[in-house]
C-alpha cells in the first residue's frame, strides 16, 4: 500500500515527526506537550507509515509503557483502533495474549518495562516509551543500548525536574517537540472545554476550577512548579507488605469521562498502603465483576451514586458495601489520610498521577482554600471510603444491600 492512499487525519505533530526522521539527523525524538495534544495518536500514525514506506525491510519496534496491565486499556487499544480507521487492521497479525501486531516486514511488540522475563535479551530497531514521565533513567539506558536505529519517547510535563529535561533533551542527536491541544484539531469538545476549566480566569475561579499549575500542564503543556497539593509526600514501593493484615478494595465508579477506579488498600498502625488494581473509562458492571474475578477476594467499600451497579456486583458474589456521604465527609476523610503515612506500589502510576496532581482551590487573589479542587481524585476517593468505613468509625454504612435487591 502507499502512503498516499492511507485515509489519514494528520495532525502537526505528525508533520513535524515526519519532517525531523526525514532529516535523518536524530537518533532520539522527544515529545512533551498537554493532555489531549494529539502525541500519541500523532506517533502511532507516525510508527504506521514508517511500517508502510519501509515495508521491504524488517523492522522490529518495541512500544513500552511502565506496567504491562496499562498497555491494554492505552497505547495497544489505540494502535487497533488506528488500524481499523484507516483501513489497515485486516491486513495485520495481531496476537492479543502476546500484544504483538506484525504489519508487512515490521514486527510492534508492545511490553512492560516491569517484564523483566520478555525483556531479557531483548534487542530492538526502534523504541518508543509512550508516557515516559512514568520510566526510570535506567529503563532507557537499558533499551536504548538495545537500540539499532532510533528511541522516541513522549510525556505531559509534570514536574519540574526529570532525567529527560538534563539527559535527554540537551543532546545534539535529539529531536524536541512541544505541543498542546492546539495542535490537535480533533480534540472532543467536552475534552476542550474540561482543560480549558482549568485557566485562571474570573470564570473558571467562580467555578473553583481555576488552576494555575494545571493550565501550565496539561492547558499549555509546560513544567510547572507543584502548588497546593493535598498530599505532599508518599513513598513508592515494590508491594504491600505481607504482613499488613487489614485489606480492602475500594471503587469508585466511572464512564465516560471519568474512569472507573479499584486499589487495594491496606491498613497498619500509621500506614495506608494502596496498590491500584484497574483504572478504565467506558467500562461496565460486566466488565468489572470480570476484574474482581480475577482478583483474591475481599470486601469493597463502593461510592453510594448507582444501587443497580453496587446490586449487579453484589449478586455476582462480592461483598460490596456503599459509603454514604455526609456534610464535610470529604475534607475529614482527606484529613484522615493526611494525618497517615501512605505508600503505593510503584506499579500504581495512575495513583501517583492523582497524588501528584490533587490539589486545593485557590482564589483569583491566590489565596488557598481549605476545599480539594474535585478532579484527580478517583482512586483518592475509593481510598477515603475505606478510611472512611473501616477506620473512623463513621456509621455511615449501609445497612446491608436488601434495599438494593427489591
Amino acid at each position: 500500500m502507499e502512503v498516499a492512499n492511507l485515509n489519514i487525519s494528520c495532525t502537526p505533530v505528525f508533520h513535524r515527526a515526519m519532517v525531523a526522521l526525514n532529516s535523518n539527523k536524530f537518533n532520539v525524538y522527544v515529545f512533551e506537550g498537554g493532555s489531549r495534544s494529539s502525541k500519541t495518536y500523532s506517533l502511532i500514525q507516525f510508527f504506521i507509515v514508517y511500517a508502510i514506506s519501509n515495508w521491504q525491510r524488517p523492522n522490529r519496534i518495541v512500544i513500552a509503557r511502565k506496567k504491562s496491565t496499562w498497555l491494554s486499556s492505552t497505547v495497544w487499544t489505540d494502535f487497533k483502533n488506528i488500524l481499523l480507521e484507516i483501513g489497515l487492521y485486516n491486513v495485520c497479525r495481531i496476537n492479543n495474549t502476546l500484544k504483538t501486531i506484525q504489519m508487512y516486514s515490521t514486527s510492534f511488540e508492545f511490553v512492560g518495562l516491569d517484564d523483566v522475563q520478555r525483556l531479557h535479551g531483548l534487542t530492538t530497531d526502534i523504541f518508543w516509551i509512550n508516557e515516559a514521565m512514568e520510566a526510570s533513567k535506567d529503563d532507557f539506558d537499558q533499551l536504548e543500548q538495545r537500540c539499532a536505529r532510533f528511541s522516541v519517547l513522549d510525556y505531559n510535563p509534570s514536574a519540574e525536574e526529570h532525567w529527560i529535561y538534563e539527559n535527554v533533551c540537551p543532546r545534539e542527536d535529539c529531536f524536541f517537540d512541544h505541543s498542546t491541544m492546539l495542535d490537535n484539531p480533533f480534540i472532543p469538545a467536552n475534552m476542550r472545554r474540561k482543560i480549558e476549566s482549568y485557566e485562571p480566569t474570573e470564570y473558571n475561579y467562580s467555578q473553583g476550577t481555576a488552576d494555575k499549575r494545571k493550565w501550565l500542564i496539561y492547558g499549555l503543556g509546560k513544567r510547572a512548579k507543584i502548588e497546593g497539593l493535598i498530599f505532599e509526600n508518599y513513598t513508592v514501593i515494590k508491594e504491600i507488605p505481607i504482613w499488613v493484615k487489614r485489606r480492602w478494595y475500594g471503587l469508585d465508579f466511572g464512564y465516560t469521562n471519568d474512569p472507573t477506579a479499584c486499589s487495594e488498600n491496606g491498613f497498619l498502625d500509621n500506614a495506608i498502603y494502596i496498590d491500584e488494581k484497574f483504572y478504565r473509562t467506558n467500562i461496565l458492571s460486566s466488565d468489572i465483576i470480570k476484574e474482581f474475578k480475577r482478583m483474591p477476594k475481599l470486601n469493597i467499600w463502593s461510592e453510594s451514586a448507582d444501587p443497580r451497579l453496587i446490586a449487579e456486583i453484589y449478586n455476582a458474589g462480592f461483598n460490596i458495601r456503599p459509603v454514604n456521604k455526609y456534610h464535610r465527609s470529604v475534607e475529614a476523610g482527606i484529613d484522615f489520610m493526611k494525618s497517615k503515612k501512605i505508600y503505593i506500589t510503584e506499579g500504581s502510576i495512575n495513583a501517583k498521577k492523582e497524588l501528584d496532581n490533587y490539589t486545593y482551590q485557590q482564589d483569583k487573589n491566590g489565596k488557598w482554600l481549605n476545599i480539594p479542587v474535585d478532579d484527580f481524585n478517583h482512586i483518592i476517593d475509593e481510598v477515603r471510603y475505606c478510611c472512611m468505613m473501616e477506620l473512623m468509625g463513621r456509621k455511615s454504612i449501609s445497612k446491608g444491600l436488601e434495599a438494593f435487591n427489591h
